[in-house]
């Protein structure tokens, strides 16, 4: 892993530090024009009565600790672990995504197929538990064969 970028960064960061501590010293001027309108302003203007105000230096932030480039090196691996496992556990889940959607098709597929053959059947029963079938009429055939499409365009999405 290249380190330089964080080099970069940490000269731009530095260099609009030094700008920013420089434009807090500078001078602010307050006048008032012909308008009676009170100005404040880093610049004093060509003309009029102007008063230099003094503001208080800003104080400057605690110095923070500069990691060792070790240190450095053990949070970017720590880093790259959290996000490598990350990485790996949403593969999972996708994986896992795709396999139910690939059998969610194939059970769809596979229901599609035997309502292609169920209004060719006339006669559909239950069997009992001793064995015995119980044959449906044709108006609980038809309920039947209707219950079965609900189904299908429910889970299938289908009509």
């Amino acid at each position: 892993m290249r380190l330089w970028p964080m080099e970069c960064l940490k000269s731009v960061v530095i260099g609009l530090g030094m700008l920013f501590a420089a434009s807090a010293q500078a001078e602010v001027y307050r006048w008032v024009d012909e308008s009676g309108k009170v100005h404040f302003s880093d610049r004093a203007p060509d003309q009029g009565a102007v008063e230099k105000i003094d503001l208080p230096q800003a104080e400057e932030p605690a110095p923070s600790r500069d990691l060792s480039d070790f240190e450095r090196l053990q949070r970017q691996k720590k880093l790259v672990k959290m996000l490598e496992e990350e990485r790996l556990a949403k593969e999972a889940q996708q994986a896992q995504l795709a396999r139910e959607a690939e059998e969610h098709a194939q059970y769809c597929t596979r229901f599609k197929n035997r309502l292609g053959y169920i209004d060719q059947y006339t006669h559909f029963y239950d069997e009992k538990e001793d064995g015995t079938r119980e044959y449906m009429s044709e108006d609980q055939a038809d309920a039947y064969r209707a219950r079965l499409k609900q189904q299908y365009k429910e889970e299938c999405g289908e009509a």
